[in-house]
């Protein structure tokens, strides 16, 4: 849920910035869209301008969240071996460990007085 959470408040970030942006592009620098021989009306330019904006904001997430998995999974693999080694090495010592502790453990007595 907080992962969606913060891609819509991304999403929406970069439609406010992109607004801002193309207004100040269109109004201030009289910067227009052109197709052909026409020009595109500024809000039908806006409204091109957030959509590329969107996709491009789409495009980031998923690279850093494909990049951000690859390096978790790396260091989970390097983990797991680090582990499986470590256990394939010591498993006669914990062996003889966890059968010490059982044949030495406390064993409840019932006393029986009569």
């Amino acid at each position: 849920m907080n992962l969606l959470k913060n891609l819509a408040l991304a999403v929406l970030i970069a439609i406010l910035i992109t607004y801002s942006l193309g207004y100040a592009a269109s109004d201030l620098l009289d910067i227009r869209v052109q197709l052909d021989d026409s020009f595109i009306e500024p809000m039908t330019s806006l409204a091109i301008l957030v959509a590329v904006g969107v996709v491009l904001v789409l495009v980031g997430f998923a690279v850093a969240l494909s990049v951000m998995a690859a390096i978790g999974f790396t260091l989970f693999a390097i983990l797991g071996a680090l582990v499986f080694a470590g256990l394939s090495s010591i498993w006669p010592i914990l062996l003889a460990a966890v059968i010490i502790v059982w044949v030495l453990k406390d064993k409840k007595r019932e006393d029986h007085y009569s």
